[in-house]
């Protein structure tokens, strides 16, 4: 099986990924999954890229779980499920994550404050304990004091 994904940039300058090999196996498709997202993220415009997170900085996932609720726009904006949350963590990262993960790391995030968390295990929800809008201007205020 051959994979190929082309990226024409500005210009009409094409840039290829090509990988071939046997991808009904579970390993060298993953590997092959990663290798195509990485070379995408390397070749969007900038513009594409997620916002808060720096080049070269290797976010953790919980990390990155709460970096996203904090600045992501396409975050949920009032009480979501952990079903819902993983469902849009994967489309934005291109990555599968456990639900028991994402459990976790939301339930730590909870008990750290950062969260606040309603109903009973089995309809357990979350929502930022910060409104997003202050979130947002001590991320500017932070980016205006690194870049004096």
């Amino acid at each position: 099986m051959r994979v190929r994904v082309e990226v024409e940039g500005e210009g009409g300058i094409k840039t290829v990924f090509e990988r071939e090999g046997d991808l009904l196996r579970e390993d060298l498709r993953m590997l092959t999954i990663r290798a195509v997202v990485k070379f995408l993220e390397e070749h969007l415009s900038a513009s594409e890229k997620i916002p808060y997170e720096s080049e070269g900085e290797e976010l953790t996932i919980k990390e990155r779980i709460l970096k996203f609720l904090k600045y992501d726009e396409r975050a949920p904006r009032d009480w979501f499920t952990s079903s819902e949350f993983k469902r849009t963590y994967e489309e934005v990262y291109g990555e599968s994550v456990k639900l028991s993960t994402v459990s976790t790391y939301l339930a730590q995030l909870h008990a750290e404050g950062f969260l606040e968390r309603r109903g009973s295990k089995a309809l357990r929800k979350y929502r930022l304990a910060i409104p997003r809008s202050e979130l947002q201007q001590e991320q500017k205020a932070a980016e205006n004091c690194e870049n004096e």
